[in-house]
């Protein structure tokens, strides 16, 4: 039996960071079973959703008043990692639909939060901003919004969609071509049986049973209090509302671009222990060619694992490094210290990109040298490779935004000043 030992502000009972750790990790026999079925399927089964669920997993970012949780970044991220080490796929979905109850809780005013919280505290919802077509027209009290979105990840069994959008115009028209990192965007946020989540995803090279479906909204209202505006790259500084509502949380004080990347940080350092774990696997079950040796008694092995060892610890460390520097930035913003600007939020956004790096180096060593039957379709360590190369396929990838990580410190530290 778990033992607590807190309570929420509901009076429901807390676990500490290491049994949430411990539940994570529990499921990682089930999913690796799971994992050709779940990339045929294209998502997690129920089953899994609600074992997951049942565990209090998708409360961990919930405010204490909503008898959530309320754990630090750094917790979450350890939790990410497990369930990814059992299945990548399956720690992507959960990564990017648990995550966001910190957006709801951090940008949200009190009635939209009453709204979303207030029915429970298990929240999984994707956002997205991937829209070419979405419409938010002005009406009394809210918004009409149709449109589709792509790459929505954890929208099979999520509990709401977050559909992201450029600050619409007078006619509801969004800005196909703005750049939602440093334009004003309007979120709308509505519940399951509100969207139509597509059965069009699983054809990628990667990734496959994420749940990273198309969603669709058609002509949903979505009163006020449901919406978040917001500028995801704009420095913070002093309260948010989730702050004043939360007791100065710094769980709720930072910006969006400094939380984004870090939970597929966490869920490619998973990734990483998988492969190594496979790795290992392959060493003690499989001779070197015509030697009659087993690997694991062979240095080339012994040295390609040892050194993959200590790269994904290093992506780990960093990782979870990175959650807590977020915490300590966020902390100080709210006191009115210093403020959280955007070059501290490209900074940890790089961070986090790195740490994809290191992980795609240890699985690509490894299945280099693994042999050529670990390439084969069904393989685990090559399904962690395609997971891994699909993760760094995006447009949100380092080599694209380095240079504006340049600018901001270099304008930040006065370099590019014209007297």
């Amino acid at each position: 039996m778990l033992q607590s030992v807190a309570k929420s502000d509901s009076g429901n009972d807390i676990p500490t960071p290491a049994e949430l750790v411990e539940r994570a990790r529990a499921f990682r026999s089930m999913l690796r079973d799971q994992q050709g079925a779940c990339e045929e399927r294209g998502y997690p089964s129920a089953e899994t959703a609600k074992a997951i669920r049942e565990a209090g997993l998708f409360r961990i970012l919930t405010p204490k008043a909503y008898g959530g949780y309320e754990m630090t970044l750094p917790d979450f991220y350890a939790v990410i990692m497990e369930i990814a080490r059992g299945c990548p796929s399956t720690g992507w979905w959960y990564a990017l639909g648990a995550g966001h109850a910190v957006q709801v809780a951090s940008y949200m005013e009190k009635p939209g939060q009453d709204e979303i919280f207030g029915k429970g505290a298990d929240f999984s919802a994707p956002w997205s901003f991937n829209t070419q077509n979405a419409v938010a027209t002005r009406v009394d009290g809210g918004y009409r919004v149709s449109g589709k979105w792509s790459f929505c990840s954890g929208a099979p069994h999520a509990d709401y969609f977050m559909g992201g959008m450029s600050m619409p115009n007078d006619e509801g028209k969004t800005d196909r071509h703005g750049n939602s990192w440093v334009s004003p965007t309007l979120t709308g946020i509505v519940p399951k049986g509100s969207f139509e989540v597509l059965e069009d995803w699983g054809d990628m090279l990667g990734m496959r049973g994420s749940g990273s479906n198309g969603v669709v909204l058609t002509d949903v209202f979505v009163p006020d209090h449901m919406t978040i505006k917001m500028n995801r790259a704009s420095t913070l500084f002093g309260d948010t509302p989730g702050t004043a509502l939360h007791n100065g949380s710094p769980l709720y004080g930072g910006l969006f671009n400094a939380f984004a990347e870090g939970s597929l940080a966490a869920m490619a350092v998973g990734t990483a222990e998988a492969a190594i774990d496979e790795y290992i696997h392959i060493m003690k079950t499989r001779n070197a060619g015509l030697s009659g040796r087993l690997r694991i008694d062979m240095e080339d092995y012994q040295r390609t694992l040892g050194l993959a060892l200590v790269t994904a610890d290093t992506a780990r460390a960093a990782a979870i490094r990175g959650a807590e520097i977020y915490m300590e930035r966020s902390a100080r913003s709210i006191a009115g210290a210093v403020p959280f600007t955007n070059e501290a939020g490209v900074r940890l956004d790089g961070m986090y990109h790195m740490v994809e790096k290191l992980v795609a180096d240890v699985v690509e060593t490894l299945l280099r040298t693994a042999s050529s039957a670990a390439s084969r379709n069904g393989q685990k360590l090559q399904r962690y490779w395609r997971d891994v190369t699909t993760l760094r396929s995006r447009r949100d990838q380092l080599d694209f935004r380095a240079a504006g990580i340049a600018l901001e410190y270099l304008n930040a530290a006065g370099h590019l000043a014209r007297g």
